[in-house]
């Protein structure tokens, strides 16, 4: 053993772990972490998954733990009742000691080697799982099935699963790195362990649940999904008139809305109306679906209308399912009606408008009013920008003070802003840039030892189309590259000969194609210029790409006043990194408006393999610059506006199919009045305080706690300071550690219906990409399909007939 100094002996080093225990350690860690995800796809699947194993769970304990109190298995004063009293003590005897130690009332104790903490949560955990494994399994005996056997037992090898894996990660030195560094121990492990544990037995209960809901899905029926939609639709048309009712109001709003909509600038027109019609559309849509749908099946029960259909070979599941989609049916309808009648609105209004001021700036341009021509012409060119769907390419930004360091981040002036996309700011007349850089960059907001890199590469294809000069220009680059990495793989030491002959053959291939590309672009280059010396310049243009478009949305903080009407400039300068190709511009800076940068060389993407740097300057002095990441984009294309208008409105549509689905499920055992209530509070919750609820659970709130900012509220103390650590303060901060893991859990059963709204890209004139729509498509039906089967459940297991 060595020492160090003649003092105690070094510790040793951590043990190796193989790559092979090393990825098997994080896809448990990836499979059991509720609160750890990768990016894609893949993580949000894995993310729905933790999120339905762990409320499975939930239920499957509620369910047999409350038939094992009305059975009276437990709860009837028997010696194993003894340690559910003791978890009711302990749980917050422990929670209590806890932040009594952290507020310093009491100093950290310790029994042997373990924390006191530690010691009364692991007696407080042992407590309930002894009671709830008593009650349970009595429960099972009693009233079970052997498939009720089976997840006993798949649930407690679970348990044990998460225990193991937790200790071996801390063994094996796996766990420090999961929880972010620091030393860890044995009961580490345990504690990190259990809270696997409790993701994997929901994946055992979720299994279970999985297999029933596919033998009664093998069971359901379309001609009956369709016979008790068919009837829904009959009860909302003529009972309750909610089609009727809805297209009224529309119509109504509809034919006074240019009354009282004013735009502030002329140019901002086509984006105040597709904005409000979009608003218009979501709240009668969804006004009707939350007051319909909760009210349907209650009434039915209340009013025993249902027994005629449950005394029939009617499925629960295609009961629910049924009055989904015959509401959503109607939903649907609607959706293509207010759609079609909103494009003739914004027709009529917009579209007559920039034909009007187009014919004005004609007229102006023949009366020799250049001023106003120009003028005109932006206007008219400003509200087509909007009713169009537009492609961005997004860049990473970053920025240099006026020292030249750089920073993630720019001067804030102090200005009210989005903290979603925050705005910074450049002075004038200094060296201080905003870049933003193109290509696999690292994120400015990440640590520089621990780059986390983005993919913001440029799709140089669409730009340069190939049949193009500037596309077989690219063509050039793109083979000699590949020549160069063949190479690079050939001059590597330990080449087997099979290795070596395979790269002489690519080589060999790639400087064929390089001189036929070669040759290719020297052709068309050479006809371009012919056509171009010849005066032919339309044909020429046709052999080129097409310009290059850069579009720009800045704002600018004057902190003088200077000359009225001098505007505000500023230089942009576009680079290639791998050519060295470059171009540069100054532009007066135009407040509220798109600003366009025309690059007219669009060769000098030829060779970037998608990298760019674009780096913005103000030019005029005392002035500040303001822009975010998405205020610079490379125009990509422009598509249909009433196509990308129609899915904004599909954002609509999943929102509505989100709450039809919280609707029926609330009235499979709700009265209509508590199911009404209910529908609307998650409507509230999720359209306009999921990202409060959110931070919230997750302590990101000034104050506290609810029960701290009870406190805060009762005694006016502002949220900055520090609470005197009395006994009334311990107890409210007591209750929010009880509490609040509770709700960091439950929040996300609310759908984030903002997540689902697309109408400000709409509105913007930014196309709603197909790859947008169907990640929305996928979590609405992650909400929509869990509370449809646990309505089907709760249904399955409620009389309704007697």
């Amino acid at each position: 053993m060595r020492w160090v100094g003649g003092g105690a002996p070094a510790a040793p080093p951590p043990p190796e772990i193989s790559k092979e225990l090393r990825n098997t350690l994080f896809w448990f860690f990836l499979a059991g972490e509720p609160m750890f995800s990768i990016p894609g796809l893949l993580g949000a699947m894995l993310t729905w998954l933790k999120a339905i194993s762990l409320l499975s769970l939930l239920g499957w304990l509620g369910y047999w733990l409350s038939t094992a109190v009305r059975e009276r298995v437990v709860g009837v004063g028997k010696w194993f009742d003894y340690f559910g009293v003791a978890a009711l003590v302990l749980i917050p005897a422990t929670v209590l000691v806890k932040v009594l130690e952290t507020e310093k009332r009491i100093t950290a104790h310790t029994v042997g080697p373990i924390p006191l903490t530690s010691l009364l949560g692991f007696l407080a955990v042992a407590c309930v799982f002894v009671w709830a494994l008593i009650g349970i399994w009595g429960t099972i005996r009693r009233l079970g099935r052997p498939s009720d056997y089976l997840v006993t037992a798949g649930v407690l090898a679970a348990f044990a699963l998460g225990i193991g894996v937790g200790i071996v990660m801390e063994q094996n030195s796996f766990l420090p790195q999961m929880m972010a560094g620091g030393k860890s121990t044995w009961q580490d492990g345990v504690v990190f362990g259990a809270r696997l544990s409790m993701t994997y037995m929901g994946y055992v209960v979720l299994l279970r649940v999985g297999l029933l809901f596919l033998g009664e899905l093998l069971a359901v029926r379309a001609r009956r999904l369709y016979s008790i939609a068919r009837v829904c639709l009959y009860e909302a048309n003529r009972k309750m008139w909610a089609p009727w009712v809805v297209i009224i109001v529309f119509g109504l709003v509809l034919a006074f809305t240019h009354w009282f909509l004013q735009a502030p600038r002329p140019a901002e027109m086509s984006r105040l109306y597709v904005g409000t019609l979009t608003l218009l559309c979501s709240l009668l849509l969804t006004s009707m679906v939350t007051i319909l749908t909760p009210i349907s099946l209650p009434t039915d029960i209340q009013q025993q209308t249902i027994y005629t259909v449950v005394t029939k070979p009617v499925r629960r599941l295609e009961i629910i399912w049924g009055r989904m989609i015959g509401y959503m049916a109607l939903v649907t309808v609607l959706v293509v009606i207010f759609g079609g009648v909103s494009l003739i609105y914004l027709w009529r209004t917009v579209g007559l408008t920039i034909d009007a001021t187009e014919a004005a700036a004609v007229k102006a341009g023949k009366e020799n009013r250049t001023r106003d021509e120009a003028q005109l012409n932006e206007q008219a060119l400003q509200l087509r920008t909007r009713l169009q769907a537009r492609v961005p390419v997004m860049g990473s930004l970053s920025f240099l003070d006026s020292k030249g360091t750089p920073h993630a981040m720019g001067i804030d002036v102090g200005q009210e802003q989005s903290m979603k996309e925050p705005r910074s700011h450049i002075e004038g007349a200094t060296p201080a840039t905003a870049i933003w850089r193109y290509g696999v960059v690292p994120d400015p907001f990440s640590p520089v030892n621990r780059p986390v890199m983005l993919d913001r590469r440029i799709p140089v294809d669409d730009f340069l189309p190939r049949g193009t000069v500037e596309g077989e220009l690219n063509r050039t680059f793109e083979i000699n590259q590949q020549i160069a990495a063949a190479e690079q793989a050939k001059s590597q030491p330990n080449i087997p000969p099979a290795e070596v002959s395979r790269l002489d053959g690519v080589i060999a291939r790639n400087r064929d194609e390089l001189e036929r590309a070669q040759r290719e672009y020297e052709g068309l280059k050479k006809k371009a210029d012919d056509l171009d010396a010849a005066g032919k310049s339309d044909e020429a243009t046709a052999l080129h790409a097409p310009q290059v478009t850069l579009e720009m949305s800045f704002n600018v903080y004057r902190t003088t006043k200077g000359r009225v009407g001098e505007p505000v400039y500023a230089e942009i300068q576009v680079s290639n990194p791998n050519t060295g190709a470059e171009y540069s511009d100054i532009f007066p800076i135009k407040e509220y408006y798109t600003n366009r940068v025309i690059i007219p060389e669009s060769s000098i993407l030829a060779g970037s393999f998608g990298s760019l740097k674009i780096e913005v300057h103000c030019m005029s002095p005392t002035q500040y610059l303001g822009m975010a990441e998405s205020d610079l984009y490379l125009l990509s294309s422009s598509g249909s506006f009433g196509l990308n208008y129609m899915k904004g409105l599909l954002g609509i549509w999943l929102q509505a199919m989100i709450l039809t689905a919280i609707g029926v499920f609330a009235g499979t055992f709700l009265s209509w009045p508590v199911a009404l209530l209910t529908t609307i509070a998650f409507f509230i919750a999720g359209q306009l305080a999921f990202g409060f609820l959110v931070d919230f659970t997750r302590q990101a709130i000034l104050g506290g706690g609810p029960f701290e900012s009870l406190i805060r509220l009762v005694t006016h103390d502002n949220q900055m300071s520090e609470l005197a650590p009395t006994a009334g303060v311990v107890v409210a901060k007591t209750l929010d550690s009880l509490v609040m893991p509770v709700m960091s859990m439950l929040v996300y059963v609310v759908p984030n219906f903002q997540a689902l709204d697309v109408s400000n890209s709409v509105a913007d004139g930014f196309a709603v990409s197909w790859s947008l729509i169907i990640a929305n498509t996928l979590l609405a039906l992650a909400y929509a399909l869990p509370f449809s089967i646990a309505g089907y459940f709760i249904l399955k297991n409620r009389e309704v007939a007697a």
